[in-house]
């Protein structure tokens, strides 16, 4: 009998040799990875979003517009590509998506400033959160900036410090990620996800190759008994190669990128060990709890899949529904960003990091001792016999077309994915966002004296629905300490000689410390800072009436969100995140019914039978996307009803699209399980590289074009503002002809190229 070494050792090489040398198996190890990395490396690059187009409607052409525009053509971050007469067409062009922000000035705006109350808006598109606020602050700073020598003017002529119609100055520092760039904040939320599911994933079908029918029997009677020492082996080679990948990413985001490692590099580096050990080990356990690699694949995509929405690295969900915290909680990735976060960027203490990377060991050896001793019970029973076919006529669209329906509930990998994962995740993954805005958000406020005028700032602090002060403290060395150790997201600092100065009307600088770890959160503490201090400054010139009336005719500066008026994150996300739910879903079911076909030797459609089978899937698709943007959108109160019309008549469309697609790449496969294995990871990427999160002007332009053939790309740039920006099929026309060449073009394909065919038996491959 051989030794529990030698199993284990017998096992590694097995596993290594397989990797190494059967072409899909190495492809998902080391070609996958690769790829995902380059397209995330490439796509984020820019790290800063400059020159987004912006438009400007001058309707005052006077000396204070002119100057403004002239201070937005002068910064770096927007671009003025459209001047329109009016409103209406401003926004006609921000629903083609030509510019995600507006900057108007009424006319006769400087002849009544300090004579009535006058503002300038700038407007931005809700609907591309993203972007679209970026450059609203863009336009916005170029307006402050000319408005500011207009009121230090009146203020002398009131005979005012020049300072006094200005609010106290919020100067907002970012710790750890000062340039506030997506490179680091994406790059290090993005990469991990993927390759913790890319790991997982891998695993699993490594698993699921040791078990036949639902039992191991055959597998512990080759390894004498020895299932647990095999079972690791089996895993180690999939652990050491995607952690390889792991360490990789964070020697090319720290190291080439120079993004440096603000804590520890050992405890960033053993929690990407970590990260990998849960990954697989999981993988382990859900194959053997469930006994069906189908169904271990369904769970990795809810766990892993989803991981990064409920991680916490975008949404907070301290102030979300219950099950979206708890969920959180439980997902070992939220507990590997949290630790990354703290030592990549912010530089957090050791213990937090270390409870951390505690909680992943645990979960990894618990659920590898779990895995182990299902498998041991899974070797008592006897295999069950397997009969997992897709049988269609070999010609006749109808016929096809009829049978594609009458196999579902038969062909349960099939279904699951067309029907059962479709109406899952239109509410588990939404779940994540239900909160919609960063709320309650725990701030430190740091003043050396307790006046009623600090009183009084805690109390607007407080009264913001973002943020809530969690402790007032004379110490800036505390409050530091305090958020390095996560107990707050950020730090407001009033400066010694805050109340005498605002008294005598030259108000010092509030200084704002923020994490940079989390854009999201940064943007709502520091806009709910900067309403405190302006509200202040009104209250600090309620014993000077002049000066107060003054400060209310004063030119305003009004920021408005167009599309999602309340700047809610789930009605930003959600709308297009259900695009690529529904082009994956439909993209996996055509492809695991293709593959099937080939994995079981089944015989070759003619075309009409293809004909009829792509027409099935359509209509499958089809309904699926009316249900999201019809009955899901609703319920769920996500922006909709645009042009209806529109997006009843370009749904097939895109269906057509991706099922076509979808049978295209499935019959590349030689077995109906690698679908899952090689395409759930492209997920994530696919859903950045469409353009709602990071704009595709920013993107190489070869990436951008690659990006096109995919029709989730042209989908969400077509689709969400039908639904949520009131657009019309004409005014999405160009991604509308996208998604109907790339329909003919994959249907074309698959109606005339013969699929190949497997030499492969059933299960022969392991």
């Amino acid at each position: 009998m051989k030794g529990g070494a030698a199993v284990f050792l017998a096992a590694v090489q097995d596993e290594s040799r397989r990797l190494a040398t059967r072409p899909w198996d190495a492809f998902v190890a080391f070609g996958l990875p690769l790829i995902l990395l380059a397209v995330i490396a490439a796509m984020l690059a820019p790290g800063v979003i400059r020159q987004a187009p912006v438009a400007v409607v001058d309707q005052d052409n006077s000396a204070f517009s002119r100057a403004a525009i002239r201070n937005m053509e002068a910064s770096p971050g927007v671009r003025v590509a459209h001047a329109p007469a009016t409103v209406d067409e401003a926004v006609a062009l921000m629903r083609r998506g030509e510019v995600y922000s507006i900057a108007h000035f009424p006319s006769g705006f400087s002849e009544g400033a300090f004579r009535r109350p006058e503002q300038v808006t700038v407007s931005f598109n809700g609907a591309f959160q993203t972007v679209g606020a970026l450059s609203a602050l863009g336009q916005s700073a170029a307006i402050a900036s000319a408005a500011a020598p207009r009121l230090e003017e009146r203020a002398r002529q009131m005979g005012l410090p020049a300072t006094a119609l200005e609010p106290p100055a919020v100067q907002v520092s970012i710790i750890g990620n000062p340039q506030l760039s997506f490179e680091l904040f994406l790059g290090g939320l993005l990469a991990p996800g993927v390759l913790h599911l890319l790991a997982a994933c891998s695993a699993v079908l490594a698993v699921g190759r040791l078990m036949q029918g639902g039992s191991f029997q055959t597998f512990k009677a080759q390894n004498d008994g020895r299932t647990t020492a095999a079972l690791i082996g089996t895993l180690i080679p999939h652990f050491v190669i995607f952690t390889l990948w792991g360490l990789a990413w964070i020697g090319w985001l720290c190291g080439i990128r120079g993004w440096g490692v603000a804590g520890s590099l050992p405890l960033l580096m053993l929690g990407v060990v970590a990260l990998m050990a849960v990954s697989v080990a999981l993988s382990a356990l859900l194959v053997a709890l469930l006994g069906d690699v189908d169904m271990a694949f369904s769970g990795t995509a809810i766990y892993s899949g989803a991981a990064i929405a409920f991680s916490n690295g975008t949404l907070p969900l301290d102030h979300g529904p219950r099950f979206a915290r708890i969920w959180s909680d439980i997902l070992p990735y939220t507990h590997y960003l949290r630790l990354q976060t703290g030592q990549m960027v912010t530089g957090a203490a050791p213990g937090g990091a270390w409870r951390d990377l505690m909680i992943l060991s645990f979960v990894a050896v618990i659920a590898l001792i779990l895995a182990a001793v299902l498998i041991r019970l899974r070797a008592r029973r006897a295999p069950k016999a397997e009969a997992l076919a897709f049988p269609l006529p070999e010609q006749g669209v109808g016929a096809a077309f009829i049978a594609t329906f009458r196999n579902l509930p038969r062909a349960r990998p099939v279904s699951s994915l067309l029907i059962l994962a479709v109406v899952l995740y239109a509410f588990y993954y939404p779940a994540a966002y239900a909160g919609q805005a960063a709320t309650g958000l725990p701030v430190a406020v740091v003043t050396p004296t307790q006046s009623a005028l600090t009183r009084a700032l805690v109390e607007d602090l407080n009264a913001s629905h973002a943020i809530e002060v969690a402790a007032v403290i004379p110490s800036t060395a505390e409050a530091s300490d305090l958020m390095r150790r996560g107990v707050v997201d950020g730090v407001v600092i009033l400066p010694d000689r805050f109340e005498s100065d605002l008294a005598r009307g030259a108000p010092s600088g509030v200084a704002v410390w923020l994490n940079g770890g989390y854009l999201v959160r940064v943007t709502s503490v520091g806009k709910a800072v900067a309403a405190a201090a302006a509200h202040v400054a009104e209250t600090r010139l309620e014993g000077l009436p002049q000066a107060a009336r003054a400060a209310k005719l004063a030119p305003t500066l009004k920021q408005e969100s167009l599309f999602n008026p309340t700047e809610g994150y789930g009605d930003y996300a959600v709308p297009a995140v259900s695009l690529i739910i529904l082009q994956q879903t439909l993209l996996l079911g055509a492809g695991v019914i293709a593959a099937l076909r080939r994995e079981t030797g089944a015989a070759p459609m003619r075309r009409s039978a293809r004909l009829g089978l792509w027409l099935a899937l359509t209509a499958i698709g089809t309904g699926s996307c009316l249900f999201y943007f019809g009955f899901v959108f609703w319920v769920q109160d996500y922006p909709r009803g645009g042009d209806l019309g529109g997006v009843v008549l370009l749904s097939p469309v895109f269906a057509a699209g991706v099922s076509a697609l979808g049978l295209l790449l499935g019959g590349l496969f030689d077995r109906h399980e690698r679908v899952l294995q090689v395409l759930v990871g492209t997920s994530a990427p696919l859903f950045f590289l469409a353009g709602a999160a990071w704009p595709h002007f920013m993107m190489p332009k070869l990436l951008v074009w690659l990006a096109c053939l995919s029709p989730s790309t042209a989908a969400v740039q077509a689709f969400v503002p039908m639904n949520a920006m009131g657009a019309s099929l004409a005014e999405v026309a160009p991604q509308a002809a996208g998604l109907v060449a790339l329909a003919a073009i994959f249907g074309a394909l698959w109606l005339l190229l013969d699929p190949p065919r497997s030499s492969l038996v059933r299960r022969s491959g392991k």
